[in-house]
C-alpha cells in the first residue's frame, strides 16, 4: 500500500463522512493508483520498446555498412548505402583521426562519437553532432578495412520517439480522469443501492422500542452478508424478546412470592399494635418465624439467580467428596420422617463447590420429600468411561408429565399453582440446581422415577479420573 493510500485510509477513519461516501472515496483512490502505475508501466515497456526498435534498425544497417567497408572499403559504398530511412536519421564512417570521412548529407560537421577499435561495438544514448541539440540514439562498430580502421555510427533521432510517449502520457491524464469520475459514479451508485437494505433495517430497529419487542426486520433473502446481518439482527431481536418477558414474568413473580410472607408478617404485627397484644409463643413459632425464614431464603434465592444473571454463579472450588453429601442428606431426610429413604452411594470426589453442590442437593431432596407418598430412593453412580458422577433422587409421588420436565427447571414454575405456598416452596429450587450444574459444566435431568414418580437426576464432571473409589454404601429406612 503506498504512503497516499494509507494516508487516504487514515482519513477516513478519522472523517465522519458515510459509509457510501468512504468506500466510493476509497474505490475512486485505489483506482487512480493503479492507473497511475499502470500509465507508468505503460509508458516505460512503450519507451523501451521503441528504443529497441530503433537500435535493431540502426544495427541492421551497421552491421550491412561494415560488412561493405571490410571487403570492399569505401569503394564499395554507394548513395543508397548512405541514405536514411524512417528509422534511421545519421550515418556517419569516421576514420581513425576522429573525422567524418562519409556519411549522410549535412551530417559531417562533427562526429557522433570517438573512433572505436577494430571489434568494438557501443550503443550511444543522447549522441549530438557538434551544436546541434537533437539527441540521437547510436549503434557504432569498429572495422577493420584495406585503408585501415573505421568506425561506423548509425543513429536514430530520440526525439520522435519521446513525441511518441509524450503523447500517449496526454492521451492517458485525459482519459484516466474521466474512467475515475465515471467510477466513483457508478461506485457511489451501486454502494448506495447495496447499503439500502442495511439503511431499511435500521430505521426498522430504531422503530422498535422496548415495550414492543415483537416486531422484526424485513430480511432480503438474497444469502448475501446483508441476509445474515438481518437474520442475526432477528435473532438478537427474539433473544431480547424472551429475556424481557423472562424479566417481567419474573419480577412479577417474585413480587408475588415475597407478598406472601410479607402479608402473613405485617397482618399479624398490626393486629398486635392496633389491639395492643403481646404475641403468643406459639404465633411466632408457627407462623411468624416459619414465614421470616422462608422470605429470607426467598431473598437468598433471588440474589444468587440474579449474581447468576450477571456473571454466573461464583464458585470455590475444592476436592468434593460427593457420597459424603449424599450420605448426610439421606440421613437428614430419614430423621424427618414420614416416608421410606434408601438409598445407594458410589464413592466418587469431584473438583466443585462443596457449599454449592450440597445445596443443589438437598434442594433436590427438599422437592422429592414434598411430594413422595411413601418412599425416596437415592442413587450416586460413577461412571468412569464418562468421567462424571450422577446423583439422582427419584420419589413415588405423582410424577412430572414428560412436556413439563424442562419446564420446572424455569424460575418460579409450579405445576400445581393452587396448592399452599406454605407446602409447595416458591418454584426457585430447581432452577437454582441447574444455574449450579451448568456453573459446574453438568447437567439437570429430569424422568419418570422406576418407583413411580419423579428422578431428578445431577451430573458432575469428574476432574481427574483417578479419583473415582470402589466402595458403596447404602441407607435405609423401613
Amino acid at each position: 500500500m503506498t504512503p497516499i493510500v494509507r494516508s487516504v485510509v487514515a482519513w477516513l477513519r478519522r472523517c465522519t463522512v458515510g459509509v457510501r461516501a468512504r468506500l466510493t472515496i476509497l474505490a475512486t483512490v485505489l483506482l487512480a493508483a493503479a492507473l497511475a502505475a499502470a500509465a507508468g508501466v505503460m509508458l516505460l515497456v512503450l519507451h523501451k520498446s521503441l528504443l529497441n526498435s530503433a537500435d535493431a534498425a540502426t544495427s541492421a544497417r551497421a552491421v550491412e555498412l561494415a560488412t561493405t567497408v571490410r571487403t570492399e572499403s569505401m569503394s564499395g559504398l554507394d548513395a543508397s548505402a548512405l541514405t536514411t530511412s524512417k528509422d534511421i536519421d545519421v550515418i556517419q564512417i569516421i576514420g581513425a583521426d576522429g573525422r567524418v570521412i562519409a556519411g549522410t548529407a549535412g551530417d559531417r560537421s562533427a562526429p557522433l562519437t570517438h573512433p572505436l577499435g577494430p571489434g568494438e561495438r557501443s550503443t550511444l544514448d543522447g549522441a549530438t553532432i557538434g551544436d546541434d541539440p537533437t539527441e540521437y540514439r547510436v549503434t557504432v562498430l569498429g572495422v577493420t578495412s584495406p585503408r585501415g580502421p573505421v568506425t561506423i555510427a548509425v543513429a536514430a533521432a530520440e526525439g520522435p520517439i519521446t513525441d511518441v510517449v509524450v503523447t500517449v502520457a496526454i492521451l492517458f491524464a485525459s482519459v484516466f480522469p474521466l474512467i475515475l469520475v465515471l467510477l466513483a459514479a457508478t461506485t457511489y451508485f451501486f454502494v448506495g443501492r447495496t447499503l439500502r437494505p442495511v439503511e431499511q433495517i435500521r430505521t426498522e430497529v430504531a422503530a422498535i422500542t422496548s415495550s414492543d419487542l415483537s416486531r422484526r426486520v424485513s430480511e432480503p433473502h438474497t444469502g448475501d452478508e446483508i441476509d445474515r446481518l438481518a437474520t442475526t439482527m432477528n435473532e438478537m431481536l427474539q433473544r431480547l424478546h424472551v429475556s424481557s418477558e423472562a424479566q417481567r414474568r419474573f419480577v412479577g413473580d417474585a413480587s408475588h412470592e415475597l407478598r406472601s410472607p410479607l402479608v402473613t408478617l405485617v397482618g399479624l404485627l398490626d393486629l398486635a399494635r392496633v389491639r395492643g397484644l403481646s404475641i403468643d409463643h406459639s404465633t411466632i413459632d408457627t407462623i411468624l418465624y416459619p414465614e421470616a425464614v422462608r422470605l429470607q431464603m426467598m431473598v437468598d434465592d433471588l440474589l444468587l439467580l440474579a449474581r447468576s444473571d450477571e456473571r454466573g454463579i461464583p464458585l470455590r472450588r475444592s476436592v468434593v467428596d460427593v457420597d459424603d453429601i449424599v450420605a448426610d442428606e439421606a440421613r437428614r431426610l430419614t430423621r424427618l420422617g414420614g416416608v421410606a429413604v434408601t438409598a445407594r452411594i458410589d464413592a466418587v470426589q469431584v473438583h466443585a463447590d462443596s457449599e454449592k453442590l450440597s445445596r443443589a442437593i438437598r434442594n433436590i431432596a427438599d422437592n422429592a420429600m414434598r411430594h413422595a407418598h411413601a418412599a425416596i430412593r437415592i442413587d450416586v453412580h460413577a461412571d468412569e468411561v464418562a468421567q462424571s458422577c450422577a446423583v439422582t433422587i427419584a420419589d413415588d409421588g405423582p410424577g412430572i408429565p414428560a412436556a413439563d420436565r424442562e419446564r420446572v427447571l424455569d424460575r418460579f414454575v409450579r405445576l400445581d399453582p393452587d396448592r399452599r405456598r406454605s407446602s409447595g416452596g416458591s418454584g426457585l429450587g430447581l432452577a437454582i440446581v441447574d444455574e449450579i450444574a451448568r456453573a459446574h459444566g453438568g447437567t439437570v435431568t429430569i424422568t419418570a422415577a422406576p418407583i413411580g414418580g419423579a428422578a431428578v437426576t445431577i451430573t458432575i464432571p469428574v476432574d481427574p479420573p483417578d479419583t473415582i473409589r470402589g466402595r458403596a454404601l447404602s441407607v435405609d429406612r423401613n
